[in-house]
């Protein structure tokens, strides 16, 4: 039985975690959100906030929308030494179309609430290093300036297909994105698509 003033388990509760959570995040950040501050927000017991989500990334996930765990997506690359360019862009862009909605509408969604708040922003960041690359090493030691690049052609590509709806790559198939992005992607990840550096 939870405590006076807790709420228990409801259909209604992993809802209301996600909108303390959401709350939270934009207040304090990623790294300074804690899940006892989000049970406060709640009104649960910090216990129940795990019951629904495995760990703060998968709660953060949940209020950005995005449609599965960015860690699968970087299993599935690392299992493809073929093409792990075009792959990371197919799983990539399956993964915002999939979700709820039209198609890309959870990446228009999360776009905005990084426009419209500098928090929300730094989350968004925060959370990509910490969950997306957090695992990813660089026998060159230029490990972030990869992380930085790959973001930023993922999310331009992403940005000019569901955002901006440019053309061809707003109707294009997620294939032909992938056979246009991948080999980017691939040189980055090799090194070959980048400078020299700072």
């Amino acid at each position: 039985m939870p405590p006076p003033g807790r709420r228990p388990g409801d259909v209604d509760t992993r809802g209301t975690i996600i909108t303390a959570a959401r709350a939270e995040f934009l207040s304090s950040g990623y790294n300074a959100a804690t899940i006892r501050a989000i049970a406060r927000r709640a009104a649960v017991d910090p216990a129940l906030i795990y019951h629904y989500f495995n760990d703060k990334p998968t709660l953060y996930a949940a209020t950005l929308s995005i449609p599965e765990d960015p860690r699968q997506i970087q299993d599935e690359v690392r299992a493809s030494p073929q093409a792990p360019g075009a792959t990371l862009v197919v799983r990539f862009l399956t993964s915002w179309e999939s979700g709820p909605g039209q198609p890309g509408q959870a990446f228009v969604t999360l776009a905005q609430a990084t426009a419209s708040s500098p928090e929300a922003a730094r989350g968004v960041r925060e959370f990509l290093f910490d969950r997306v690359w957090g695992r990813a090493t660089s026998p060159a030691g230029d490990a972030d300036w990869r992380r930085t690049a790959i973001s930023s052609l993922l999310l331009g590509m992403a940005w000019n297909r569901y955002v901006l709806r440019s053309e061809p790559i707003a109707s294009a198939s997620v294939d032909d994105v992938a056979a246009w992005f991948g080999p980017l992607i691939e040189g980055v990840m090799r090194g070959s698509g980048l400078g020299a550096g700072p």
